[in-house]
């Protein structure tokens, strides 16, 4: 059976395994996505069987009837910036902008309703998709500002957009994207290959001098942004626990936290549990 997934970026644990050969034992589709309401649908139409996203994600798609596990967290934190152009120098700065934003209500979109709220300030949140369509928004002029994370930011640097604010530094503890699953792929010999090809990709990175890593990740797209991509990779697929709490923290205090839906009971580790244990004893 083959796994198909999609990603907005591929995770750097992920292009080790495909670099180094670990993902020979299991058949993966990968395909670029163009937003997280694609990847919910694809999900829902069992046309994808895992996704590489924002974990907050998860209760959005929950209350739409997605059955869904976090499975892994593929990077250590996602680096994000608030990108704007024009006369625009701080966040006070963008009250009435038209903010771009992958969906309303989940995702990225509540972290920069949370800084914007915490700053006093409200704009026009504007509906663009992924990543790369937000940047191509806003380099076209048809949004002041968005959330931008690697290589992307980098992009949008050089085409003379400003950083007004670094997430991470505002939110520490912020968790990096996670690897969601069909919960009915959950007891797969499939996923469970899929995951330990990720835990030797993790392992392969820890032997790595930092001037390798980011070489590697140079070759593989990321350009720019590789040495920002390669400090945060993930060192461990183990879900941050502490980043879970933040998300939902952030939810609580914008009022948008469903009552019955818990990332934590979302989470299941038994996957990664079984792939760590079976590569430890395989190496």
């Amino acid at each position: 059976m083959s796994l198909r997934q999609s990603h907005f970026v591929p995770p750097v644990s992920y292009l080790l395994a495909d670099q180094l050969g670990f993902l020979r034992s299991v058949d993966v589709v990968p395909s670029r996505t163009t937003s997280s309401a694609e990847q919910l649908r694809a999900l829902l139409a069992a046309e994808q069987d895992m996704v590489v996203t924002a974990i907050d994600n998860l209760f959005e798609w929950t209350r739409a009837g997605a059955d869904l596990r976090l499975v892994a967290q593929v990077e250590a934190t996602t680096p994000l910036g608030i990108h704007a152009g024009g006369d625009v120098e701080s966040i006070a700065d963008l009250a009435g902008c038209r903010f771009a934003v992958d969906a309303p209500d989940n995702g990225f979109a509540l972290i920069a309703k949370r800084l914007l709220r915490d700053a006093g300030v409200e704009v026009d949140y504007v509906l663009v998709g992924g990543v790369r369509e937000r940047l191509e928004a806003l380099v076209e002029g048809r949004v002041d500002v968005t959330l931008l994370g690697p290589p992307f930011d980098k992009h949008a640097e050089r085409a003379g957009f400003r950083a007004l604010a670094d997430v991470n530094a505002l939110l520490p503890g912020l968790p990096g994207q996670g690897l969601v699953a069909r919960a009915d792929l959950l007891g797969s010999a499939e996923l469970e290959d899929y995951l330990r090809a990720l835990v030797r990709g993790v392992e392969a990175g820890a032997s790595m001098a930092e001037a390798q890593g980011i070489e590697f990740l140079e070759r593989r797209g990321y350009q720019a942004a590789a040495a920002t991509a390669w400090g945060t990779r993930a060192c461990t697929l183990t879900v941050d626990h502490h980043g879970l709490e933040l998300l939902t923290e952030i939810r609580r205090s914008l009022g948008m936290l469903p009552p019955d839906i818990g990332l934590e009971e979302l989470c299941d580790a038994g996957p990664l549990l079984r792939a760590t244990r079976s590569a430890t004893i395989g190496s």
